[in-house]
């Protein structure tokens, strides 16, 4: 999706992802290929004043790959799932909607993953009524940034990003 703000005299841009700069984004456009909520930055050169856009939530579905033989598109919604607190110290909860159009299963696999890409934690539960609602708590966890995934099947339906303190 494409993201624009209207131009200004003398004023410099930035886009942010939540409240973290992009980088690199400083012009009045920005194409946004990951789902999140997007604002803009105008700083006033001269005098350092700024001001920013009403946050944009975009939603964007992502490709994964299906199993060997199937064709099509399986969309993760990174707003499925809702995790606190976040940041947290390696216990939070995991509230997350699994109702989609074409999985009806109970059997869902909560999965966490550290910056390198290495599963550190998986757990089968059973979702009821479309909800899972877990306390996960990973002892042992390094203070960094985790990718949360939620899978039914060989199908991943969710994720979201973990900060560990």
């Amino acid at each position: 999706m494409v993201l624009t703000e209207v131009a200004v005299a003398g004023c410099t841009y930035q886009w942010y992802k939540g409240a973290t700069p992009i980088a690199g984004a400083t012009s009045l456009t920005y194409t946004a290929t990951t789902s999140g909520n997007y604002k803009c930055r105008v700083t006033k050169a001269a005098t350092g004043c700024y001001k920013n856009s009403n946050a944009i939530a975009v939603s964007v579905p992502c490709k994964e790959g299906l199993p060997a033989g199937e064709a099509g598109e399986m969309l993760i919604d990174e707003n499925a799932c809702s995790i606190y607190p976040n940041p947290n110290n390696g216990t939070f909860t995991i509230e997350a909607n699994v109702t989609t159009q074409d999985f009806a299963s109970p059997e869902t696999t909560i999965e966490i993953y550290n910056n390198l890409g290495q599963l550190i934690y998986s757990e089968k539960t059973n979702s009821q009524d479309g909800i899972v609602n877990e306390i996960i708590s990973i002892g042992n966890a390094v203070s960094g940034i985790y990718l949360l995934k939620i899978k039914q099947g060989d199908y991943y339906i969710a994720q979201s990003k973990i900060v560990m303190e």
